[in-house]
């Protein structure tokens, strides 16, 4: 395979691994929805969120552009990237305890927790395929 083969792999496995990450954030809050009530519920789709769309922004800056970039631009984007990740979390988790009355932390933790576990989880397959 040549670079931007893999670019273009790599790039398709993190949207693949956002959208699953969204759709099992969805069946978690429903779960918890339909069997412990609301809170429990808007709060961990809420846990789910602080840890996806910080990652969405990740992945579409890191892979902007990517087939006419450096390698050090790439790199300098992936750095960027995670710096933004972070702190996107931090805005979206004081949001939460901020503007969400009454909020669940523990679901909202837990399913953060669970996000980044299927993260682990889909970089360690995605890792084991090539």
């Amino acid at each position: 395979m040549n670079a931007q083969t893999d670019i273009t792999t790599n790039k398709a496995a993190a949207y693949r691994l956002v959208w699953s990450q969204l759709v099992l954030t969805i069946v978690i809050a429903s779960l918890l929805f339909a069997y412990i009530g609301s809170e429990s519920a808007y709060s961990a789709l809420l846990g789910g969120l602080a840890y996806i769309l910080p990652n969405v922004w990740f992945v579409r800056l890191a892979f902007r552009d990517s087939g006419q970039s450096t390698p050090q631009l790439i790199l300098s984007r992936f750095y960027l990237g995670e710096t933004g990740k972070l702190v996107l979390t931090g805005i979206v988790f004081a949001l939460c305890f901020l503007l969400v009355k009454p909020l669940h932390v523990g679901a909202l933790f837990l399913t953060y927790i669970m996000m980044i576990i299927v993260n682990l989880a889909g970089l360690a397959l995605i890792s084991a395929k090539k």
